[in-house]
């Protein structure tokens, strides 16, 4: 790091401004002080390297640089990798091919078994349900029904 400067504070309208500067007590002390700020290093942040700036200075590790991608050898970068084998999804999705067509039997026990999945409502639950889209729909009606009468009303009144 380089030179520590040390800032005074300037003093206030009502001290008297020091000719030389701050009174220092202790003149051995100032100086450890002093060798111990040039010792620190610095919190202000350092710009990282790169990677061919680090490895002239210092070892990649050590100068915090990002990793660097291996390269393929160019036997193994140009064929690209298959899975050996299709996987069960994969094999029904494709179907050799051709597509089965699903029998009417197989349609119903598919069906059956997804209605078992459905989580049905209670009984209470199914009023409760029903009174509030009633009540919705009733709104609506009335809502729109308003609106025709008003607009209707309109109409005469600025046609007839």
């Amino acid at each position: 790091p380089g030179p520590v400067t040390i800032e005074v504070p300037e003093p206030a309208d009502d001290e008297p401004a020091d000719a030389e500067g701050p009174e220092v007590d202790d003149p051995e002390q100032l100086a450890e002080a002093e060798e111990v700020a040039r010792a620190a290093r610095s919190t202000r942040p350092v710009k990282k390297k790169r990677a061919a700036e680090a490895a002239d200075d210092e070892p990649a590790a050590t100068a915090g640089a990002r990793p660097v991608r291996k390269k393929k050898p160019a036997a193994e970068a140009a064929a690209p990798t298959r899975k050996s084998a299709r996987t069960p999804k994969r094999r029904e999705a494709a179907g050799g091919g051709r597509r089965r067509r699903t029998t009417p039997a197989q349609f119903v026990r598919e069906s059956v078994a997804e209605l078992r999945k459905v989580v049905w409502p209670t009984g209470s639950q199914v009023r409760q349900y029903f009174v509030v889209v009633l009540a919705f729909v009733l709104f609506v009606i009335t809502f729109v029904g308003l609106l025709d009468f008003g607009l209707g009303w309109l109409l005469l009144k600025a046609l007839g």
